[in-house]
C-alpha cells in the first residue's frame, strides 16, 4: 500500500502523526514500567530483610527426619494507611508453611525473607510492599517455631493498616 502524497503539507501531517503515535506509545510503556516496578527509585523505597538464612532456636540443635526442597514465596500486598511489616511478614510464612504440609514437611529449615515497602504515587496514599520468603521444607519431631525469623529486622510505616489487595507466588 503506498500513500499518495502531493503537497509538502501533507507530508508534514504525515510525519506529526507517526511521530505522536510513537511517542504516545513510548509514554505508555513507561508508565506501564513504572507501575509494576520495571523502573526503580530506591529513594522511593523501604527495603529490610532478614540477613543470611537461618534456623529457628528451637530447631537449630535438632536434626530433621528428612529434608525436602527449598520453596520460595513471593506475595504483594498494597495497604492503605500504614504498613506493619511483622504481621505481613507473619502471614507470607503462614503460606509458605501450608505449602510445606502440603509437600509433607512439618518444619522450615534455613528461612530467608526480604521486604520492600514502596511508597504511593500520586497522592493515592497506597503503598505497594513485595515479601520473598524462602525456606527448606522438612520433617521433624519436634515442633515448628512458628514466626518469622529476624522479625524484629523488619521496618514498616508507622499508621492504621488496611490491606486493600493482596496476590501470592510460589516455587519449589
Amino acid at each position: 500500500m503506498y500513500l499518495k502524497l502531493s503537497l509538502p503539507h501533507d507530508m508534514f501531517d504525515y510525519c506529526l502523526q507517526i511521530f505522536s503515535s510513537f511517542c504516545n506509545n513510548q509514554f505508555a510503556i513507561c508508565r506501564k514500567l513504572r507501575d509494576v516496578g520495571g523502573v526503580e527509585d530506591d529513594d522511593s523505597s523501604i527495603k529490610s530483610s532478614s540477613g543470611p538464612a537461618r534456623t529457628h532456636d528451637v530447631l537449630a540443635d535438632t536434626k530433621p527426619v528428612k529434608v525436602g526442597p527449598r520453596v520460595v514465596h513471593t506475595e504483594r500486598f498494597i495497604c492503605k494507611g500504614g504498613v506493619d511489616s511483622g504481621r505481613l511478614l507473619d502471614l507470607s510464612r503462614k503460606k509458605l508453611y501450608m505449602t510445606a504440609k502440603a509437600m509433607g514437611g512439618n518444619v522450615l529449615l534455613d528461612e530467608q525473607w526480604d521486604c520492600r515497602i514502596r511508597y504511593p504515587k500520586l497522592q493515592k496514599h497506597e503503598f505497594k510492599v513485595t515479601i520473598h520468603y524462602s525456606a527448606t521444607v522438612a520433617r521433624s519431631f519436634f515442633p515448628d517455631g512458628q514466626r518469622p525469623v529476624g522479625i524484629e529486622a523488619a521496618k514498616g510505616i508507622k499508621g492504621l493498616m488496611t490491606v486493600l489487595d493482596r496476590h501470592a507466588e510460589s516455587w519449589c
